[in-house]
């Protein structure tokens, strides 16, 4: 069975997510066993898909199949680390992030988001550092290049919304004059008749609007 066929069963399926809840997908596994190493077409058609799909659901379906790989090729390293800053949700942009962290190493991961972060506008930034619960175990510095990237623009700007953000992960790090919300709820309310803001949050980043 090839890529595209495979992945529109995928879809039909409905099943997403299997690999990252250790669940076995007989879809995703016959795949694997049929293709135990990936051939440099398979990549660039997994690295097309990440890098130009206008399905969300698409991009799931490299990452989960990537998932069942113990290595892939480092073509599809940028494409899944893309993948992941640039996807919404908080708590799934994390796989993109696991296949990279097992099979290129946590430091490799954090200095690319770093290299993300500080040419990146502030949707990206924030992007990065939605990503930062994620990126663990953490040793012996893997992430101080990523760090202090995010510390020192924290000390730079007075966007409230990238303050909150950052505060979300160096709570007790950030010193700053101006006052940060403390939750969701709070940073909606301050941000509301700020038309710059408000199509930075609603918009750009994609959270809800309340009356």
């Amino acid at each position: 069975m090839d890529i595209q066929a495979t992945l529109n069963k995928y879809k039909a399926s409905g099943n997403f997510f299997d690999p990252e809840y250790e669940r076995d997908n007989e879809l995703l596994s016959s795949f694997k066993a049929s293709f135990p190493t990936l051939s440099k077409d398979q990549v660039q058609e997994f690295v097309n898909i990440l890098n130009t799909a206008s399905d969300i659901k698409d991009t799931f379906f490299v990452a989960d199949m990537l998932y069942l790989y113990e290595t892939f090729s480092a073509d599809l390293f940028e494409p899944l680390i893309n993948a992941a800053i640039d996807f919404k949700d908080p708590s799934f942009n994390r796989v993109f992030l696991r296949p990279c962290i097992r099979v290129f190493g946590v430091k490799a991961v954090a200095d690319m988001l770093a290299n993300k972060f500080n040419s990146g506008d502030i949707v990206r930034k924030l992007g990065v550092s939605n990503l930062l619960y994620h990126l663990r175990p953490q040793k012996n510095g893997d992430a101080d290049k990523l760090h202090h990237a995010i510390l020192k623009r924290a000390a730079e700007t007075t966007n409230i919304i990238e303050l909150y953000h950052y505060k979300l992960s160096y709570a007790d790090r950030i010193k700053h004059s101006a006052k940060i919300p403390n939750n969701a709820n709070d940073l909606v309310t301050l941000v509301k008749g700020n038309k710059e803001y408000e199509d930075l949050l609603f918009n750009k980043l994609g959270w809800a609007y309340k009356e």
